[in-house]
């Protein structure tokens, strides 16, 4: 069995759907996922923030211009944003990495209130007096609904007249006349162009492509939910040491002791161990108290070795482009990322808000990995 395309995208995440719909506006798109749903791993288990002050400075770049994206989508969604607020909090030993906080995000243009203890804990009066010594307010930051917007990329997807498969799990790209031959187990898919948007098993995809692996790190991250009343209002809390994070998840909190264990690709679980470290850390900065899990999960958060995402065509396998590597910032800057794909894929100029946040493919490309 054999179908024509033009573009395959091998995963059907938040990474793959967006690429997927970016590039349909042009090209014969196929998106392939190896699960009977689309989003089941990282995608589904995230709990996205659109925060400008988390992570790399070019992911904070990338996010910031994806704000107008997520204020107005153009696909058919349910508003993608929230009122949410971030607020990086630190003990007496944390005063230089809070400081670097508020400066890195003032060097972006991003605003951001130095709050002192007290000021804090009008917003969070869970935090213990004793431990809390100042924080950060990134007031801006916003939740987003992570469902309503991987359903609008698919159904966008499908309007240009793109394929979904689902249940396909792609075993091997090769080269093929002038392009690609995806394997999808008994099915073989032509192309000119394939996009590794696999994840966690990104490089497993390359290396069974003869694509030499960029080096990524699957990192399992725990998190879990209990009930707290009265915690709807609270803003994201981060701890600027990253022991632990917690913000209002339907009638409580969930928390995460933001932990980063190396792991093999796989369906990923929640870790006790991880779970009661995270118990730990919030006795010791809150007053919380955890009597009770309503539920409990893990994602993997997969990551290159300088924590920049991995995005353009591989410098050894023309055709071949890489959409990976976006450690826990894939939500965030799935709409950023895949404009900049599909610049690279059509070989046209980046768009200018990309552009005029300091975005540049050289800094994403596969390649300075193996230089």
């Amino acid at each position: 069995m054999s179908r024509a395309a033009r573009a395959v995208v091998v995963g059907a995440g938040i990474a793959g759907a967006s690429a997927a719909w970016s590039l349909a506006d042009e090209l014969d798109v196929v998106l392939v996922e190896a699960e009977p749903q689309p989003g089941v791993h990282a995608t589904g288990r995230s709990a996205a923030v659109l925060s400008e002050t988390s992570g790399h400075p070019a992911v904070c770049a990338l996010a910031a211009a994806s704000r107008a994206f997520f204020e107005s989508p153009p696909l058919a969604t349910p508003p993608l944003l929230s009122r949410r607020g971030l607020l990086w909090v630190g003990s007496a030993t944390s005063a230089g990495a809070l400081d670097a906080t508020a400066r890195a995000a003032r060097s972006l243009g991003i605003d951001v209130d130095e709050l002192d203890a007290t000021a804090a804990r009008r917003l969070v009066p869970a935090m213990r007096e004793s431990w809390l010594d100042a924080a950060v307010l990134e007031p801006h930051a916003m939740s987003i609904d992570v469902a309503a917007l991987l359903g609008g990329f698919l159904a966008g997807f499908r309007e240009r007249g793109g394929a979904l498969r689902l249940d396909r799990r792609a075993t091997a790209c090769f080269p093929h006349g002038d392009g690609w031959r995806v394997r999808c187990g008994d099915e073989h898919i032509d192309c000119d162009i394939v996009v590794n948007a696999a994840g966690a098993w990104a490089d497993e995809l390359a290396a069974r492509s003869a694509v030499e692996p960029a080096g990524l790190s699957p990192l399992r991250r725990t998190a879990f939910t209990f009930p707290v009343p009265e915690t709807d209002e609270w803003p994201l809390v981060m701890d600027v040491a990253g022991t632990f994070y917690f913000e209002p998840e339907g009638p409580g909190l969930l928390a995460s002791p933001a932990e980063e264990t190396p792991v093999e690709p796989h369906d990923a679980r929640a870790d006790e161990l991880a779970m009661a470290r995270a118990v730990d850390a919030l006795d010791e900065a809150t007053t919380l108290r955890v009597r009770g899990v309503t539920s409990r999960w893990a994602g993997l958060r997969t990551f290159a070795p300088d924590r920049l995402p991995v995005v353009g065509e591989d410098d050894s396998a023309s055709g071949f482009y890489w959409l990976a590597g976006q450690g826990g910032a894939g939500i965030k800057t799935a709409p950023a990322l895949a404009a900049v794909l599909a610049a690279l894929v059509t070989r046209r100029p980046l768009p200018e808000e990309l552009t005029a946040v300091g975005v540049r493919p050289e800094e994403l490309e596969v390649g300075r990995l193996r230089r």
